[in-house]
């Protein structure tokens, strides 16, 4: 693929750049511009370390360009027994550059660590979309250094002949600029307009676990998108109701969760979830919040979850009852859990019920996670409230009064 002038520009500023930004959005290219500049770092003898804020993306580094790459907090050597990190200014990373991909997902306190950790020659480049959710921690760390426009930003704008054809590559700009998407049935989306919160619920419950709408959606592999964990419309209650039509009642079972949420069953054939970073499980390799895998056995004093490796093998993870609870079941998740993720298809529910959480960076979000195609569920007053309010992005931060107090 040839570069355009944009990807030109990303590329020479990751190869160049002390500190700077590579931004945009699905489709114009971020993956295939970081590729490009890890060649040349690779002709030139550079020595550089890739991550992401969540395993999950690291893992997707690697399967997209065939370098390693590791969490943030992996890369700034977390110690539990310290409680800290133990990478800084007087130990810092060992890098002409550090890669940070997904960098919207950086709150103000991990990217503090994370500076103060280059030292010296050291550069740093964050790549990301700008138009996805801030950080759950505090801060908007990668959204301040673009607005503030105080270090090299590369912005990719132009959609590849491909994504010119893709739903979520033409309609998620619709989105972005508070218009409703195109909603007309096509082979990457549909719109399934349901008024009622139950049947909008049960509309997903029956795209998830396989039936007839999902057969004529053409729905492959999948993952539900909701709004919030709580309430009648909240993951709680639909990965309830999808447990129920996925695996035997009688199942082999444990409880889990309880760390961060409320007590469930997982069942031998769930799929589950990471909650929390847990550095001492997978023999000292960890297994890092967001990660998504499947129960393969249920034993009185072990529970053993099957992950995929982003290799050749998936790794099998052995949890103990407290390890345990850090699993909570993975059917339906809120869109901040799927931050660095993608999944072949996007099942998003955006109806009315939810008015307090929708929002335009919500649904732009929670489509650019599909890479095949999306269903959305729901009412049009919900999806024309999330396409209105764009008021999730304000964060009383000062990270961009000190950079302008910098700059002046």
């Amino acid at each position: 693929m040839t570069l355009d002038a944009s990807q030109q520009r990303a590329v020479e500023l990751i190869l160049e750049a002390n500190v700077g930004v590579v931004t945009g959005g699905p489709g114009t290219g971020k993956t295939y511009c970081l590729g490009a500049a890890l060649d040349q770092l690779d002709a030139r003898g550079v020595v550089y370390r890739l991550a992401s804020p969540t395993g999950k993306a690291a893992r997707r580094i690697f399967e997209s360009t065939g370098r390693a790459a590791s969490t943030v907090h992996r890369l700034l050597e977390y110690s539990p027994r310290h409680g800290g990190f133990l990478r800084g200014p007087e130990f810092p990373i060992e890098a002409d550059v550090v890669i940070v991909d997904e960098a919207s997902m950086l709150d103000i306190e991990l990217a503090s660590a994370l500076t103060r950790a280059c030292q010296g020659r050291t550069r740093l480049i964050f790549v990301g979309d700008k138009d996805q959710l801030p950080p759950v921690g505090p801060g908007r760390f990668f959204g301040d250094l673009i607005d503030e426009g105080l270090v090299p930003i590369a912005r990719l704008t132009t959609l590849h002949r491909s994504a010119a054809e893709s739903w979520v590559a033409t309609q998620s700009r619709e989105i972005n600029a508070g218009r409703l998407p195109d909603l007309a049935p096509r082979r990457d989306f549909r719109w399934l307009e349901r008024e009622g919160r139950d049947a909008a619920v049960d509309a997903v419950v029956e795209l998830a676990t396989g039936g007839r709408l999902a057969a004529a959606v053409g729905l492959t592999e999948h993952q539900v998108i909701v709004p919030q964990n709580v309430g009648p419309a909240g993951t709680g209650l639909l990965n309830g109701r999808i447990q129920e039509l996925s695996t035997p009642a009688d199942a082999p079972s444990w409880k889990v969760g309880g760390a961060s949420g409320e007590r469930q069953t997982a069942r031998l054939g769930d799929r589950v979830i990471q909650t929390r970073n847990n550095y001492q499980l997978n023999g000292g390799e960890g297994v890092m919040n967001g990660e998504i895998g499947v129960v393969v056995s249920v034993e009185r004093d072990e529970l053993v979850v099957r992950f995929e490796s982003g290799g050749p093998d998936d790794v099998h993870v052995t949890y103990s009852p407290a390890d345990a609870r850090d699993l909570g079941l993975a059917y339906a998740l809120t869109c901040h859990k799927m931050q660095g993720s993608e999944t072949p298809w996007a099942v998003v529910l955006v109806h009315s019920t939810h008015t307090r959480m929708l929002s335009r960076c919500w649904l732009y979000t929670a489509c650019t996670r599909a890479r095949e195609g999306v269903v959305i569920v729901g009412d049009r007053t919900g999806l024309e409230r999330a396409v209105r309010n764009s008021g999730d992005r304000k964060r009383n931060s000062s990270l961009a009064v000190r950079l302008r107090e910098e700059a002046s």
